[in-house]
């Protein structure tokens, strides 16, 4: 055992390693922070430019798809109105169709407004009243409005080089007649459209549209055209890929000195085809600005913040190590056997997790503890001396195995532990594994004549094996000799829980509430691996000499039920236990993990009453009261028994699955609040 003298070098050591490990990380990471601050400054400002700019490139959108709707749905509704649709349709000359499409103009507050017959042919043009007779079918625009469909697009005016939102709307007299013309209303894309989504978005935009060599020419700024024009022919990559880019397409542009960065976005037609476009412009310079002065403010924020990480590392280290070190002499104390230690931590994080922990472990220790010295007052010897009871009764000559016989030519049989009803149990040594084993050899008739019982078996224990808990008794191998069928298991020295209850009779509380926490975490363990044990009782469970307790004969229980299915109920065999099986299973019904959480029920009533819950003269009135009658209070019993314990082993036994706990956590939970 280490002197006092090295655990305190120890614990100041812990102390100042913490503290040097976390100066040095807040340290680091801010040198490292303004090192990569300064050199990524420019990047991180055009990157945020992007994202800003993405951002207007989309409220840009969104704005003009906003004004389009509005504007359209001013066209539909006038558009609906019988007596100006008659007017446009039925009009006798062309000059009252244009009178009407001008007082509709006025009305939409519109750039132009045109109409078109049911052939696509132009009857009338607002902007320009001498055209008509002018074939509009082949644009997408009238087509589709001819079609009975509202559709919006750009609509280019190479003539006076400017860009229009145009919306066209069917002519007809309901929604299910043939439209008989189209009505085209269109608002122009020019400086004051730009200059109200500035003031929507804080941003420069600009307006193009390309001609016919697909060269951009400025229809709408807020910027000086002379300076944005020449960028804009200059880039004609970014114009090449506008029409064909989603996403947006990068230029740069340089105004008074400031570098701009922008995004340009396609403005299309009905049709699909980029007549234009529009870019958001960002200032460089200025969004750097902010950069340049957060550089300036961090050489500042390193120093204060090494005086703070200092200060945050020291106090670190103290709520670290304190702890620890308190941790550690309780730690002391119950290697002594004082189980009596309380350490309070109150935090949260993984030293409260820790502290909480190890309050469970000496709560878990000193449960065994009290199991165990109750063991010895009820022995009046050694812990492990196993407790007198009646020995089961041994099966008639000839089929046992004499102690000293060399069994599958690898296990030396010891003794004859007894018998069930499916075979006997031996002790026996391993003589490859150089470990003491159990050896239950199954009796011939419980798995002849029937391959798909034997195939069920042998995957049941398949499943067991992979059980691997300090509450079950570990199935290692199944085997065969000589058509005998035979199980290895872990050996376990102890006394069962049947002869503890039948030397004591009704157990202390915290003694059955110590078992009853074992039995629920060793069936949650089997539960998880999808094996159901079928036969939890006193006999199938053993405590060791260490207060662990332990259960037995996990996936051999389906090999009772076939034994009594066959009627093999011979002197000497015990198949199945009446007193401890749910209602479903008594009935035949398919069972779940709620029947083993009935027994287990059954078996915490027997605990703290010394019997069992039904007792009748005749195995068939037995049954009988396990279907019919209510679980009886085990206060009737012993007035010592706490009602929430009460409440607990009534839910456990409840006729209904659905009433019962659903999952041996949840019980073991419900015993762990208990006490």
């Amino acid at each position: 055992m280490p002197d006092a003298s090295a655990t305190r070098i120890a614990r100041v050591g812990l102390g100042a390693k913490i503290f040097i490990a976390a100066t040095l990380s807040v340290v680091g990471v801010l040198g490292v922070t303004f090192g990569l601050t300064s050199l990524s400054a420019n990047r991180t400002a055009d990157e945020s430019i992007r994202r800003a700019l993405a951002g207007v490139r989309r409220g840009v959108q969104a704005f003009l798809t906003g004004r389009t709707a509005t504007f359209a749905g001013m066209s539909a509704v006038s558009a609906e109105v019988p007596q100006f649709r008659e007017r446009l349709l039925n009009a006798s000359e062309r000059s009252n169709v244009l009178d009407q499409a001008e007082e509709y103009r006025r009305l939409l507050n519109a750039a132009w407004v045109l109409v078109a017959n049911e052939r696509g042919i132009l009857v009338a043009r607002t902007d320009y009243p001498a055209e008509s007779d002018i074939d509009l079918s082949r644009g997408a625009l009238v087509a589709n409005a001819l079609s009975g469909d509202q559709t919006s697009g750009a609509w280019l005016d190479e003539r006076r080089r400017k860009l229009f939102i145009a919306v066209a709307v069917p002519l007809r007299a309901s929604l299910t007649a043939t439209p008989q013309g189209a009505l085209v209303a269109a608002y122009a894309v020019d400086d004051s459209l730009a200059q109200e989504i500035k003031q929507a978005t804080t941003t420069d935009v600009v307006f193009f549209a390309l001609d016919t060599l697909n060269r951009p020419y400025i229809v709408g700024t807020t910027l000086p055209r002379d300076a944005v024009e020449p960028a804009l022919v200059a880039d004609t990559g970014a114009m090449g890929a506008l029409a064909h880019d989603s996403a947006g397409t990068e230029l740069a542009a340089s105004v008074a000195g400031e570098h701009l960065i922008g995004l340009a976005s396609p403005i299309r037609s009905a049709g699909g085809d980029a007549f234009g476009g529009f870019v958001a412009f960002r200032s460089h310079d200025r969004e750097l600005g902010a950069f340049r002065a957060l550089q300036r403010t961090i050489g500042f924020a390193v120093l204060l913040g090494l005086l703070l990480a200092l200060g945050s590392a020291y106090v670190l280290a103290r709520q670290i190590a304190g702890p620890i070190r308190r941790l550690a002499l309780a730690t002391r104390r119950v290697q002594d056997g004082d189980y009596t230690v309380d350490v309070e931590v109150s935090s949260a994080d993984e030293i409260g997790i820790l502290s909480q922990a190890f309050k469970s472990l000496v709560a878990d220790l000193k449960e065994k503890a009290d199991l165990v010295e109750y063991m010895m007052s009820a022995s009046g010897a050694a812990p492990t001396e196993e407790l007198k009871g009646p020995r089961p009764s041994l099966a008639p000559a000839g089929t046992l195995l004499r102690p000293g016989t060399l069994f599958a030519n690898r296990y030396e049989v010891k003794e004859v532990l007894g018998t069930g009803g499916m075979g006997v149990v031996y002790r026996a040594f391993d003589r490859e594994l150089q470990e003491a084993v159990a050896i239950k050899t199954l009796r011939p008739e419980s798995l002849a004549g029937d391959g798909v019982a034997l195939e069920r078996f042998k995957q049941e224990i398949r499943l067991a094996r992979k059980i691997a808990h300090r509450n079950v008794v570990r199935t290692y191998d199944l085997g065969e000799v000589n058509g005998t069928y035979y199980l290895t298991m872990e050996y376990v020295e102890g006394t069962s829980l049947k002869q503890l209850i039948g030397v004591r009779g009704q157990l202390p509380l915290p003694v059955t509430l110590t078992i009853g926490k074992q039995l629920c975490r060793a069936l949650e363990v089997a539960h998880e691996q999808g094996i159901i044990h079928r036969d939890i009782k006193p006999q199938n469970i053993v405590v060791e000499p260490s207060g662990f307790l332990k259960v037995m004969d996990f996936g051999i229980a389906r090999l009772a039920s076939r034994a009594k299915d066959q009627g093999l109920t011979q002197e000497g065999m015990s198949i199945g236990t009446p007193d401890y099986m749910s209602p479903e299973q008594l009935s035949g019904m398919e069972l779940d993990a709620r029947s083993d959480l009935y027994s287990a029920g059954v078996v915490l009533f027997e605990c703290v009453t010394g019997r069992v819950p039904f007792e009748a003269a005749t195995m068939y009135a037995l049954i009988a009261k396990q279907l019919e009658e209510p679980p009886p209070d085990p206060r009737s019993h012993n007035t010592d028994v706490p009602e929430s314990l009460s409440r607990l082993i009534q839910r456990a036994m409840a006729k209904e699955p659905a009433e019962r706990f659903q999952t041996a956590a949840e019980m073991h939970d419900a015993l762990e609040a208990i006490g």
